[in-house]
């Protein structure tokens, strides 16, 4: 059975300490360390100027479920970096376990005015950083950006959820704010600078999505298109056809679409060869050129290549070329022995 915490994001609510006094688990400074029987390792809280960090660094000994309560107001927003290597809430279905190995890492950013529940798995190293903050204070970062409609979610919708990639740039972010110790100068500027380096990108991002005239989202209408996803990512030897989505998720195919290419801002089928394309990339760590093209169910290897490229600016053939010298860097910085020519 996974262990579960349910919480809810309201005024004066301290998570760490509500945490540790659940399971008993120890406080120090702005941490709160596991107990030895649920893992190893911790949870930061940092309260910042109209934000709150929320740093998750451990590894789990049993599957653990974080479950939010809707909040009574829509004025919370939480925007979620996941560099770990599992899926979120409605994701949890069985399917094939060969999405697990993708590094898809990915952003989630909603109103709080919704149940949410997070499945961590045991066994897995996990880095994970929240970010709550407000409306206002999003409006107010952003309120000399008043020619996108992507806005108008973040300002006036009582409802609403986005998802997004983590890009190269981020990912340098994420790993400076988890790894930053007490040794760090000026935390507080720095974590909060961070923070900020990440909602530019991450809105950057979202700008670039088409302009459209976004619509509320309900609940139960992002839980649908979450089980869309499911089968989008089940299989990446075959595309599941439109008709077939629109039945899985009970809608029209007009809103569907609609609905799935607001909240991850493509098409479901170029969602689909993106997230194929970022599959690849993993696979390429460990596969050749020609096995992770017929892996993905590509008979033919030179649209593989081509889709590869127009994904990655760089062939396949050359992204495994400098994964095998990102290796021997990576093993340089542990192992002093080893020189790099």
């Amino acid at each position: 059975m996974p262990v579960e915490f349910e919480f809810q994001v309201r005024k004066n609510y301290h998570f760490i300490t509500a945490f540790a006094n659940h399971f008993n688990g120890v406080v120090k400074d702005d941490k709160v360390y596991l107990p030895e029987w649920l893992g190893n390792g911790y949870i930061q809280q940092i309260l910042i100027d109209g934000m709150v960090l929320f740093i998750h660094n451990y590894k789990l000994k049993q599957e653990f479920i974080l479950k939010r309560q809707a909040n009574a107001t829509n004025e919370s927003i939480t925007i979620k970096f996941n560099r770990s290597k599992f899926l979120s809430k409605y994701c949890q279905q069985d399917h094939d376990p060969f999405f697990y190995q993708s590094t898809g890492f990915e952003i989630e950013m909603g109103t709080c005015n919704f149940n949410s529940e997070l499945r961590i798995p045991s066994n897995q190293q996990i880095n994970l950083l929240i970010i709550g903050t407000s409306r206002s204070y999003l409006t107010e970062l952003l309120q000399s950006e008043t020619r996108y409609a992507i806005l108008d979610l973040v300002k006036t919708h009582p409802s609403f959820v986005v998802h997004d990639i983590i890009i190269p740039e981020m990912n340098v972010m994420l790993k400076q704010i988890i790894h930053a110790n007490g040794t760090t100068e000026m935390p507080m500027l720095f974590y909060k600078t961070k923070a900020h380096e990440l909602i530019y990108y991450l809105f950057k991002s979202l700008f670039k999505r088409p302009i459209n005239i976004p619509v509320n989202i309900k609940r139960e209408d992002a839980e649908k298109i979450y089980l869309v996803r499911i089968a989008l990512l089940r299989d990446f030897n075959k595309c599941p056809l439109l008709p077939e989505l629109a039945e899985i998720s009970g809608l029209g195919l007009t809103k569907l679409q609609k609905l799935f290419n607001q909240i991850f801002g493509q098409s479901i089928h170029k969602y689909y060869q993106t997230m194929r394309m970022i599959q690849a990339a993993s696979l390429l760590n460990h596969l050749s050129v020609s096995e992770t093209g017929y892996k993905l169910g590509f008979t033919n290897l030179s649209h593989f290549t081509r889709l590869f490229e127009k994904h990655h600016q760089i062939k396949p053939k050359n992204y495994k070329i400098r994964l095998s010298h990102s290796n021997v860097i990576d093993t340089a910085w542990t192992n002093p022995d080893i020189t790099i020519s």
